[in-house]
């Protein structure tokens, strides 16, 4: 139940390898509405795991623009928001996604049915999962879903 007392968000740095932009697990768990009663550790080595994936599947996004001469994700032109540029919301909002359907599992163990009806959900998780997959291929220069003629 809703206590009246402020969420303590673990303001926690996750210092990326170079291009892409640093994350904040307290961003993460604010934004994606982690509940407070999962483990600190747990969203952190989920944001941790999913950040490595992402960065995997957008190395030829990075090469690109390391190419194009700019040696950092921020560094991109682009449309911006509050000194955020497109890039790196879109690279925040599929790594966010990935990480939240990896604690999928933990919302049901934690008995969170009742107070967050769906939210340890397949279809929940799918979504998170085809969210961050749509992203990336946009950042990819991809449309949504490819079809190819057998």
């Amino acid at each position: 139940m809703f206590s009246g007392k402020p969420i303590d968000y673990q303001d926690e740095v996750l210092e990326n390898a170079g291009f892409w932009p640093d994350l904040n697990l307290a961003d993460f768990q604010s934004q994606r509405k982690i509940p407070a009663d999962i483990d600190p550790d747990t969203a952190a080595q989920a944001l941790l795991t999913a950040a490595v994936e992402v960065n995997a599947e957008l190395e030829t996004v990075e090469s690109g623009w390391r190419a194009k001469g700019y040696v950092a994700a921020t560094d991109v032109p682009g449309v911006m928001l509050k000194g955020v540029n497109g890039l790196c919301a879109q690279y925040t909002k599929a790594v966010f996604a990935r990480a939240k359907a990896d604690l999928m599992g933990e919302f049901a163990t934690i008995g969170r049915r009742d107070s967050h009806p769906g939210q340890e959900s397949t279809e929940t998780k799918a979504g998170l999962l085809a969210e961050a997959s749509i992203v990336i291929r946009r950042m990819k220069g991809l449309k949504r879903a490819t079809v190819r003629k057998v």
